[in-house]
């Protein structure tokens, strides 16, 4: 026993004297810069003077020790070390685990490198993700497993020329803000073109509106901050391992790589076992290694397509002619939406073209899967029942220690779209069946016309914090039941995504939850600790999508508890939107006040139909779902006011209403509604029922080629005027 313990005593003073401190500073810094090639813009952030930001390499067993100093002269700073494992304490989050780094001050992360692979770094602090904080961070193994001569790193981003706080305000206004300006405007001759009208009705009906593929309109979709660059460099027969990070806030990239199926031998950081695909679909916060062998005089294109089919960038891998990757199709606008079933969508092979279908009644022993299009299946929702969790002990894993002399690159199978379906661990990865459980169900909700995105009902400041226990396995199962994906990243853990390998699931730090789906991830419970568990959409971030995953086991420091204090996560921050609206008969002014759950409608009316009369509200409505939300406040009209209460609900069709009853009895019902033609002209009509007192509607037929601005003709039930209208 002596001989042993001194044995492993001089093991451990050895393998500390092997490792080396690996040091890094970092300065930020504001800075005009024109990335799209459009205009310049003043409100980028840089890290030592570059976006990306510089990559950060490290060997697996390095002690890494970052300085990070922030001058900017108007924000304070962080930066998250986006999927690696360490002190809570150096996780990056601020006023959650880490505290924030003011202008003209400097922070020093120190921590153990534990793992080998791809991953990147990026601010939690405000929006600056998307002004430009983030980089690459690639940690070579101890032993190199997977033959290969060169690293190319490739950081994949979205950027917009507009103030990406002002693109959080402006969707805070309308989820559909940005609609005009990427020309995905859904409408009844849309429709109607596209042989889809029954399409948009049922949508209509079942106020879905349509699929939402990404909220921004992004000016730019770059690589290493580039629209498109020529990469020369690499000799004939070069194998190169391709790092493909995306570091977009809100853009989901479809990947692929000249005419030929890649070879994807890495997912978030952890080998697979290799997987031939034509394309991936790679989510915000994930990332994909692919070996690719440099031909000879022939430069190969890394395609990467925005997910809503606004925009790509490019990028040459050798030197001679050109190799072009395949132009995806346009997404279709107008596909039916069935809440948790497969879309009759799927076009690349026409093998599945009913609906609806359920994934979890199938055999999947007797499907060929190669031939379908796996962005648009769900395998979340397959009985997991009768799996054999309970081969092997991975609460301890060491994500580095994968054999990867088996590999087998020799399949023949090649996916057309790889998704978290398709992956397979090396080994299996499941925990014994011994270990205590905790089940958790995160459902994903929100609402695109008032823009919040919650969790079981609720922001993250109405309900912070999952407690769970050390040294359990914890299971989240995601229920998406929202038109958007959402990338679901849980801090400080790698946990196993549920798929059709069983046992072989594969190990993630980010998971994709496609629209109405439902997914389910495991855990072991090993690294106590307050850690974020979020939606890497920044914009939903920022709306309220995440929670704080605490350990029982835990306690935070003082100074962390007095950092927490003041979380900006837990504000219900105040946002407004306003109209104003006139023509030579009509006049009119609104202004909404809204947090999460509250809102604060004042409106007042001016009419030249016998004469300029005036009305007008005041109400306030407490949200109780997207649907729902109840009215107090008050009216005047001719000169009369009155108290007023009621319910206002949005119907089928996507209509409002407000049914109200006032101080004295009275009943109002007000509908409104609108009809968008074309892309850009539109109906809004408006109906008010008064019982003892003057009904009215007004109609209007309107051009709109911006959110901002219309012009056209607005009825009333007693004339017709020409005006204009203006939202702010």
């Amino acid at each position: 026993m002596k001989q042993f313990l001194l044995l492993a005593l001089f093991s451990l003073i050895a393998f500390s004297a092997g490792a080396k401190t690996v040091r890094y500073e970092l300065t930020a810094t504001k800075s005009k810069v024109n990335l799209s090639g459009k205009r310049e813009v003043r409100f980028a952030l840089m890290l030592n003077g570059s976006i990306p930001a510089p990559t950060l390499e490290f060997t697996e067993g390095d002690e890494a020790e970052i300085v990070l100093k922030n001058e900017i002269p108007d924000d304070e700073l962080s930066v998250h070390w986006h999927g690696i494992l360490l002190d809570p304490y150096m996780d990056g989050v601020p006023y959650v685990n880490t505290p924030p780094i003011f202008p003209g001050e400097s922070f020093t992360y120190k921590f153990k490198v534990r793992q080998n692979g791809t991953y990147w770094y990026h601010s939690h602090t405000n929006v600056q993700e998307q002004k430009g904080v983030y980089g690459a961070i690639v940690i070579h193994p101890k032993e190199k497993k997977i033959k290969y001569e060169k690293d190319l790193v490739v950081v994949l981003s979205d950027w917009t020329d507009e103030n990406p706080s002002q693109v959080l305000k402006n969707l805070r206004k309308d989820g559909e803000y940005y609609l005009f300006k990427k020309g995905t405007m859904r409408s009844w001759w849309g429709a109607y073109k596209a042989n889809s009208l029954g399409n948009y009705i049922y949508n209509e009906w079942t106020r879905m509106g349509g699929m939402d593929y990404s909220d921004v309109g992004y000016d730019a979709f770059l690589i290493n901050g580039k629209v498109e660059q020529q990469l020369p460099d690499f000799k004939p027969n070069e194998k190169v391992r391709i790092r493909i990070i995306n570091a977009a806030a809100s853009s989901y990239f479809y990947v692929s790589l000249g005419d030929i199926p890649m070879n994807v031998i890495s997912a978030d950081g952890v080998d697979i076992k290799p997987t031939l695909a034509n394309e991936f679909l790679v989510g915000m916060a994930e990332t994909y290694d692919v070996l690719f062998e440099v031909p000879a005089n022939k430069s190969f294109e890394l395609k990467a397509t925005a997910q809503d089919g606004t925009g790509k960038t490019s990028l040459w891998i050798g030197q001679g002619d050109k190799v072009f990757a395949p132009e995806r199709p346009k997404p279709d606008l107008y596909m039916k939406m069935y809440m948790g079933t497969v879309w009759d969508t799927i076009k690349y092979t026409g093998s599945m073209t009913k609906s609806p279908m359920n994934m979890s009644s199938m055999d999947h022993s007797k499907m060929d899967m190669s031939s379908m299009d796996h962005s648009k299946m769900d395998m979340g929702s397959m009985d997991h029942s009768k799996m054999d969790m309970s081969s092997m002990d991975h609460s301890k894993m060491d994500m580095s220690s994968m054999d990867h002399s088996k590999m087998d690159h020799g399949s023949s199978q090649i996916i057309q779209t790889l998704t978290v379906n398709d992956l397979e661990s090396q080994t299996p990865t499941n925990f014994p069946s011994s270990k205590p459980r905790q089940n958790v169900k995160l459902i994903l909700d929100g609402d695109m016309e008032r823009y919040i995105w919650v969790i079981n009902g609720k922001a993250i400041n109405e309900d912070r914090t999952i407690n769970i226990k050390q040294n359990e396995v914890i299971r989240f199962t995601f229920v998406n039941n929202s038109m958007m994906h959402h990338p679901m990243h849980l801090h400080g853990h790698f946990f196993r995504v549920i798929n059709k390998f069983g046992n072989n699931s594969p190990m993630k730090h980010t998971l994709d939850v496609a629209p109405h789906s439902e997914k389910t991830i495991e855990f072991y419970s090993d690294e106590p600790g307050e850690w974020m568990l979020h939606c890497h959409n920044l914009y939903h971030l920022k709306t309220g999508m995440a929670r704080v995953v605490k350990y029982s086991s835990f306690t935070p420091n003082k100074e962390i508890k007095s950092w927490q204090k003041h979380d900006p996560h837990m504000h219900d921050h105040l946002y407004y939107r306003g109209m104003l609206e006139a023509s030579t008969n009509h006049a009119q002014a609104q202004l909404n006040l809204l947090n999460t759950w509250n809102e604060l409608e004042l409106r007042t009316e001016l009419r030249n139909d016998f004469g300029w009369q005036g009305e007008g509200d005041a109400f306030y409505k407490r949200w109780l779902n997207k649907y729902t939300n109840l009215i107090l406040g008050g009216t005047l009209i001719e000169r009369e006011g009155a108290g007023v209460a009621g319910v206002g609900y949005i119907l089928p069709f996507l209509i409002e209403t407000h049914s109200l009853i006032d101080h004295k009895g009275r009943l109002r019902l007000d509908l409104e509604k609108r009809f968008q033609w074309t892309q850009y002209i539109y109906t809004d009509a408006e109906f008010t029922f008064r019982q003892k007192q003057p009904s009215e509607f007004e109609i209007s037929l309107m051009y709109q080629n911006n959110w901002s601005w219309s012009a056209g003709l607005m009825f009333t039930e007693h004339s017709a005027g020409i005006g204009g209208q203006y939202n702010f």
